[in-house]
């Protein structure tokens, strides 16, 4: 269907500007406010619900708020019956478009940054994009990225460049494992295929794409992540978390996921790729006829030779003056030259011996990390305290403080050790086990999630179904008037929350209604008292006095 097929009331059509497998774009104006729009076009709207689809999933989208989400401005359906969105229209291109400005580590962890910022909006209002990919990344003139595509009929459109058509939902290209297998999926397909992008920017090629759509979801679930280069090996431990085959082990939020980018990020600018000091290889100190070694930059050396201990300094030194040749009595100018030669010479062994201190402490960091990992998948996130995986990455920090791995790697035994006490506080609450036994109840569990993340909201939610529980408990107590247990319900919850407007007015109330129940209870006992006091006589009582009268007056006669 061409531009000048297209007749929409209230917007001039000017020429289509992309095409999918079942969807057109077009630009143009609306009228009425005078602004460039994009407007897209399912085909055959009509068949097995797609438009229904359609027009939902862009009802969601339109109630999300983010500059990292496209804006939607309108929903309607042709004449014909196809369905049309009018959404915000981007004139800054996608990812491919904006390569050549995307040339330092810092722009291409921004781009994913702010993609990732979308995801956290759309997450968080139960919606999973499905279809993350560079082409569904645009920049807005001040370049912003925003996502796009919300899998809107994706489940009948494929990747443009492979040669077979499936039905799989999103791009097979950046699909994550589960997706290409057809198994259920949550939010943390989106990150994986955010990292497949990360990949791609940092490669610059996406090492998953196969010649076909099989071999591509086979790649997906097989191949491990390769090797990023030398210069950005501290961001393999985020790549790899990103793209981590069981979903599990991936971040299991936007958020989480963010966090560690700004990690990178600050380790980029720490040492970005243009300022990085020269590095001595294997080659050049081949030249030197010394064994070969792993690259350390100068910087690296001296520093590594400064924190090296005393001892060694001195073998050091010592070997160097027994060794050193003698001075040449020569010119000045040579006289330079030979000292010249002398301090390379002193300098490179020193380079030479400062990298055997450099790989015993990478031993050790080694060995440690190693350690760490066996920690976390024993459980052992953050205790006991002489064997657990935070302490042993800090121990890494102590070593290397800008070591990614043990940075990311206490984050996450944190988050861990703060769902294993989430879980363990859900399951104390529905057993009942609210405040009691010590140790192992609700409240206990929900406190420790927060003496580790003081502002994780599951836990604040899990405190105040704590206090509700207190209520609905107290509740079911003074309904059947047993205001002793009620008192002890609502004390136990403003133990926790002495301020709450709940447990404050429900107190009030159970004193209220125990001060009634005593006085209708004393009110009843009072009538019975007064009728024992006034009762007549009875018959029997006359008979018995008259009787008493009649003995008493024959015995006097």
């Amino acid at each position: 269907m061409s531009s000048s097929d297209i007749h929409i009331p209230g917007y001039t059509i000017h020429s289509a500007i992309g095409h999918g497998g079942m969807a057109s774009v077009y630009l143009a104006t609306q009228e009425s406010l005078n602004r460039k729009v994009a407007i897209k076009v399912l085909r055959n709207s009509t068949e097995a619900g797609i438009g229904e689809r359609f027009i939902n999933e862009a009802r969601y989208i339109a109630n999300l708020n983010s500059p990292h989400i496209i804006t939607i401005y309108d929903i309607s359906t042709l004449k014909n019956g196809d369905c049309y969105i009018a959404m915000e229209f981007i004139g800054g291109g996608e990812v491919a478009d904006n390569l050549p400005g995307l040339t330092t580590v810092e722009g291409k962890l921004q781009v994913i940054r702010q993609i990732a910022l979308g995801l956290g909006v759309v997450h968080e209002n139960g919606i999973i994009h499905r279809d993350v990919k560079p082409s569904n990344i645009l920049f807005r003139e001040d370049g912003t990225a925003v996502l796009t595509d919300f899998g809107i009929a994706k489940e009948i459109d494929n990747d443009s460049d492979l040669t077979q058509v499936g039905f799989s939902l999103g791009s097979p290209s950046y699909s994550s494992p589960e997706q290409a297998q057809c198994l259920p999926i949550d939010s943390t397909t989106d990150i994986y295929s955010l990292g497949v992008v990360l990949l791609e920017l940092l490669l610059g090629h996406n090492p998953f794409k196969g010649d076909s759509h099989t071999s591509t979801a086979l790649n997906h679930i097989q191949l491990p992540v390769p090797e990023l280069p030398s210069e950005y090996h501290y961001l393999a431990p985020l790549v790899n978390k990103m793209l981590a085959k069981d979903p599990g082990n991936r971040h299991q939020s936007a958020r989480e996921l963010i966090g560690e980018i700004d990690l990178a990020l600050q380790m980029a600018g720490d040492a970005p790729q243009h300022t990085r000091p020269r590095r001595f290889g294997a080659d050049q100190f081949r030249r030197l006829r010394l064994p070969a070694l792993p690259a350390i930059s100068l910087s690296a050396a001296f520093s590594r030779m400064l924190s090296a201990p005393a001892s060694l300094l001195s073998r050091l030194g010592t070997t160097f003056v027994r060794h050193r040749a003698p001075l040449p009595t020569l010119s000045s100018g040579r006289l330079v030259g030979g000292l010249a030669t002398v301090s390379l010479g002193a300098l490179m062994v020193m380079v030479y011996f400062g990298a055997f201190y450099q790989s015993e402490t990478e031993r050790e960091i080694t060995r440690l990390l190693e350690q760490a990992e066996q920690s976390m998948q024993a459980g052992r996130y953050i205790a006991p305290a002489a064997d657990n995986a935070r302490d042993l990455y800090r121990q890494v920090l102590q070593l290397d403080n800008t070591n990614l791995t043990a940075i990311l790697g206490m984050k996450t035994a944190e988050q861990k050790q703060v769902e294993a006490y989430l879980a363990e506080g859900a399951q104390a609450l529905a057993d009942g086990r609210l405040q009691r036994p010590e140790q192992n109840n609700a409240l206990h569990f929900f406190h420790q999630a927060l003496a580790i993340d003081a502002k994780n909201s599951r836990a604040q939610t899990g405190i105040r179904k704590v206090i509700q529980e207190y209520i609905r408990l107290a509740r079911i107590e003074m309904s059947e008037s047993d205001y002793s247990d009620a008192h002890y319900y609502l004390d136990s919850g403003l133990n926790i929350a002495p301020n709450n407007a709940m447990l404050l007015s429900l107190s009030d109330e159970v004193r209220k209604r125990e001060a009634r129940a005593l006085t209708q209870q004393q009110a009843r006992q009072r009538p019975r008292t007064r009728q024992r006091q006034e009762k007549p006589p009875t018959v029997r009582t006359y008979i018995r006095s008259a009787l008493d009268k009649l003995r008493s007056k024959m015995g006097g006669d």
